[in-house]
C-alpha cells in the first residue's frame, strides 16, 4: 500500500508515526551531539544551551556563530547513534514494507548518513527552497548501488502539533521540473526555475514523531519557522528493491 502511494498521485505515505519511547530515544540521541558540538566550540555557552534544551536554542543562539557551527557534516548522526536507531521498532516496520534496505551515504562520510535539521523560528535563512531529491543526486551527490531506487524519510522530531514545517507539491513527482545548478557552501546545489508561489504548496501540519516516506522527484522543503520554538527534524534516503 505505502509502495503504491509513492508512485501513485500521493508521492508519499503518512501511514507511519514513532512510539512515544522512539521518539524520546531520538531526541536523545540528537541532543547529545547538538550539546557536544557546541561544548566543543563554546564551552562557555554549554551549560545555558543544556538548561534551555534544543526547543528554545534560538533563544540564546546569538550568542554562536549559528552558520558555521551547523553544516551537514556537524550533524549527521555519529556511528553510535546510527547502530541504536538501525534497532528501532520503525525501522523493522519500514523494512516491512520495502524489504531489508541500505541507508545512503551521499557526501562519504563513512557510515549510513542520517541527519538533523535545526531551523528557529522567523529565520527564512534557515530552510531551504523547494526542491527534488532526485535533483541532488543528478548533479552527482552519491551513486546508487545497482537493482535499487532510492526513497526518503523523513520525521519531526521537536515540531509544535500543526507547526511541522514540511512542505510539499501534491503529484509533483509525476512530472519533470525546471532547475539549474548553483554553487553553495563548496557544493553544486539545484534551484527551481519555477516561482514557489504558483505552485501552491501543501504544508503538512504533524506532530511530534510523524514519519513522512516520499518519492524522491517530490517537490518539498522547509516552511519558515512560525511557532515559538525551534524546530528539529531528522532524514534519511534509503536504497530498496524497485517495485
Amino acid at each position: 500500500m505505502i509502495k503504491q502511494k509513492l508512485t501513485g498521485p500521493a508521492g508519499l505515505s503518512l501511514d507511519l508515526s514513532l512510539e512515544k519511547k522512539e521518539l524520546a530515544n531520538l531526541r536523545q540521541l540528537i541532543h547529545d551531539q547538538w550539546l557536544e558540538r557546541i561544548k566543543t566550540f563554546y564551552p562557555e555557552f554549554v551549560n545555558r544551551f543544556e538548561e534551555l534544551g534544543m526547543e528554545r536554542y534560538h533563544e540564546a543562539s546569538n550568542l554562536l556563530d549559528h552558520g558555521s557551527l551547523w553544516p551537514k557534516e556537524a550533524r549527521i548522526l555519529p556511528q553510535s547513534a546510527v547502530l541504536k536507531l538501525r534497532k528501532m521498532r520503525f525501522i523493522d516496520q519500514l523494512e516491512d514494507y520495502f524489504g531489508p534496505f541500505e541507508i545512503s551515504d551521499e557526501d562519504n562520510v563513512g557510515r549510513e548518513e542520517i541527519y538533523w535539521r535545526l531551523v528557529r523560528p522567523n529565520e527564512k535563512n534557515d530552510v531551504g527552497p523547494l526542491h527534488a531529491d532526485a535533483w541532488f543526486w543528478d548533479l552527482g551527490h552519491g551513486t546508487v548501488p545497482n537493482n535499487k531506487v532510492r526513497v526518503k524519510v523523513w520525521i519531526g522530531i521537536y515540531v509544535e502539533p500543526g507547526l511541522s514545517g514540511f512542505i510539499y507539491v501534491p503529484e509533483s513527482h509525476l512530472k519533470d521540473w525546471p532547475y539549474r545548478s548553483v554553487l553553495k557552501d563548496g557544493f553544486n546545489k539545484p534551484l527551481i526555475d519555477v516561482s514557489e508561489g504558483s505552485l501552491n504548496p501543501v504544508f503538512f501540519k504533524g506532530e511530534p514523531g510523524d514519519v513522512i516516506i516520499f518519492h524522491d522527484k517530490l517537490l518539498h522543503g522547509g516552511a519558515i519557522g512560525k511557532g515559538e520554538n525551534t524546530r528539529v527534524s531528522l532524514e534519511f534516503t534509503m536504497f530498496v528493491k524497485p517495485w
